[in-house]
């Protein structure tokens, strides 16, 4: 019952679920580009560069999908809310750890998939009505 109540809030955010996750990796195997630059928040970190636009989202999606970036057999590793350290995990810049600082807090989730020697690195972000945001990426040899 206070779920329910809970739910019927416009500002409920229920947290990220592994299907969402699963959803996104799904997205991206099946080569859904518009779905994946939808999803993408700006500003969007992709390894340690930071992209502002939506062309470079664009450009990013489309590439990885064009070069047959695929993860096979994901499997969720961890799962938790995003920490200040895990800005090291994407670069040591000062601008990295400035987006971590300023832009992400404790209820975005970080996320970490391996896939089929690949390892990615996933912020996500609960929006309301249950949407869920890619903040950042990073894909690295498992």
């Amino acid at each position: 019952m206070v779920l329910a109540l809970l739910a019927s809030c416009a500002g409920f955010k229920p947290g990220i679920s592994d299907d969402d996750t699963m959803t996104i990796i799904e997205n991206l195997n099946s080569g859904q580009a518009e779905v994946l630059i939808d999803s993408s928040a700006l500003p969007f970190i992709f390894d340690s560069e930071i992209l502002a636009s939506e062309s470079q989202l664009r450009l990013l999606w489309t590439g990885l999908i064009k070069a047959g970036y695929l993860l096979d057999a994901p499997v969720i590793q961890q799962q938790r809310p995003v920490q200040a350290g895990d800005a090291a995990l994407f670069s040591e810049s000062w601008e990295i750890k400035t987006y971590f600082k300023n832009i992400l807090s404790e209820e975005d989730v970080f996320v970490e998939i391996n896939a089929s020697g690949r390892k990615v690195y996933m912020i996500l972000r609960s929006e309301k009505k249950g949407r869920v945001s890619i903040m950042a990426w990073k894909g690295v040899k498992a």
